[in-house]
């Protein structure tokens, strides 16, 4: 570890020129590779719901009810710095050996860490016993969030119907309008019987979900649901459709790259958006499916690598721009939202600690507050032409009010490129904010709009460059391993 403390000290001092925004090129120097972007803003896409922000947690965290409670100060200011509308998700795995008891004496038999980051496998370890507190605690703690909701996860795999059907009655009643469905089972595509090593079925899935659905239903008249909550069979989302369920959303997961042990698995595939949604047909199948059904889809647990994290990749500033990068690429598809998972120290965790040490916000939260700079906004084609494949560069544009526009370009190589903006809306001076750090694999000192983020959530981002438009027409340079957030 020292060796590698001293390395990233020596390249906060050698890349600090190189990450500057406000760099000018020496003479002698080669003039950075040129990239055109074109923004058409009669060619809307989609708009990006204001709870298109989500975060979600472990359902064993439930197990101790102080921890999503109006006492932790520290956590509920950091909800409030990412989102002012956000939506926290609980399920994970823990969510299939969760029990519900009504004696709140019951969570003191809870063995497990305070705080329980992303599961890899260890399920059953972390099983916990979720009683009425923990459920009035949540309240009080979304309550003081100012503008979240949840969405609730009941055990399929190893619950039964009557066990759902209490947790369901308690935690309808006492959230109330901040309850935005409820989502039963977790990754039931990665189930499998007792015994058996074979998974299940869509068929044999759907023979238990309107068995849990109807219990639910008799004890909440009122409840809502989404689902199928997939981990990658991508089929069972129009088969879901096809059964035409009376759901709130379709729902699923992605994970960016895994398993952790894959020597594949590298900065470098990250940052090439690793298992890409749009390649491997995610983005197909949910676009039909939601046509077909006349629902949306919201993407509600993933992260950068599956089975909690990479060492050296999942917590580092690589996935900072990774995350920006992919909410605004799922966003400007049509998605509804996107819930990153964390928890504890895990390693992908967009927020970090625990109640006696406090919380701090990782690399991959500042990528989100990027693309959270979206929210409420439609979407316009853009396009980049000449070598942005090559230089691994990506871009997204936004209608801002009735004239301006929003701009987000991100730089995943370390060379520096130019990008020469077209279609622009409004003469003037556009703003610039930067997500950056001192080197690609930084753990600390990320910024954007030139502030971190304070242990009470205090973040004050400025912007720190102005981008001259005329005629439609701007520029701006790109540092390597960076991006930029632009409006006007």
């Amino acid at each position: 570890m020292t060796s590698r403390r001293t390395f990233l000290t020596g390249a906060a001092a050698t890349a600090a020129l190189a990450h500057s925004p406000a760099k000018l090129l020496s003479q002698g120097t080669a003039a950075p590779p040129e990239i055109a972007l074109s923004a058409d803003f009669s060619k809307p896409l989609a708009t990006m719901p204001h709870d298109f922000t989500g975060l979600s947690y472990e359902s064993a965290q439930l197990g101790h009810p102080d921890f999503f409670s109006s006492s932790n100060h520290s956590l509920i200011a950091l909800f409030r710095c990412l989102s002012p509308r956000g939506v926290l998700r609980i399920g994970g795995n823990t969510a299939e050996y969760t029990t519900w008891s009504d004696n709140d004496a019951d969570a003191e038999k809870n063995n497990t860490p305070h705080a329980i980051g992303p599961d890899a496998g260890t399920a059953a370890k972390t099983a916990s016993i979720l009683t009425p507190i923990a459920i009035h605690n949540l309240r009080d703690f979304i309550d003081r969030t100012g503008g979240w909701k949840v969405i609730y996860g009941l055990n399929l795999w190893h619950g039964t119907p009557e066990n759902a059907a209490a947790e369901a009655a308690t935690v309808f009643q006492t959230l109330g309008p901040q309850l935005i469905c409820f989502q039963i089972g977790n990754e039931p595509d990665m189930d499998h019987d007792q015994g058996s090593k074979e998974r299940w079925t869509f068929d044999h899935y759907w023979e238990r979900w309107p068995m849990f659905r109807d219990a639910v239903k008799k004890a909440v008249p009122s409840a809502r649901f989404a689902g199928p909550d997939i981990a990658k069979e991508l089929d069972w989302i129009t088969k879901m459709a096809d059964k035409r369920p009376e759901i709130e959303f379709l729902s699923g997961h992605y994970y960016a790259e895994g398993p952790p042990a894959d020597p594949k698995m590298t900065l470098e595939f990250l940052l090439k958006r690793g298992k890409d949604p749009a390649v491997y047909g995610e983005f197909a199948t949910v676009q039909a499916a939601t046509k077909q059904l006349g629902r949306p889809y919201r993407m509600s647990e993933g992260n950068s690598c599956f089975h909690g994290g990479k060492p050296l990749v999942s917590n580092t500033f690589a996935s900072a721009l990774w995350s920006g990068d992919y909410m605004l690429q799922v966003a400007q598809a049509g998605y509804i939202g996107v819930n990153l998972h964390g928890g504890g120290n895990g390693l992908y965790t967009p927020i970090a600690g625990d109640t006696p040490q406090g919380f701090t916000a990782r690399p991959v939260f500042y990528g989100m507050l990027l693309a959270q700079r979206f929210a409420g906004s439609t979407f316009v084609e853009a396009n980049l032409s000449g070598q942005s494949d090559a230089q691994n560069v990506t871009a997204f544009a936004a209608q801002s009010g009735s004239r301006g526009f929003k701009l987000a370009i991100f730089n995943k190589a370390a060379a520096p490129v130019r990008i020469n903006m077209t279609g622009l809306t409004i003469a003037g001076k556009a703003r610039a904010w930067w997500l950056k750090a001192p080197a690609i694999d930084s753990f600390y000192g990320v910024t954007f709009g030139g502030a971190s983020i304070g242990v009470d959530g205090a973040f004050q981002p400025r912007a720190e460059s102005q981008v001259r438009v005329r005629d439609g027409r701007g520029s701006l340079e790109i540092p390597g391993y960076s991006a930029a957030y632009i409006e006007a």
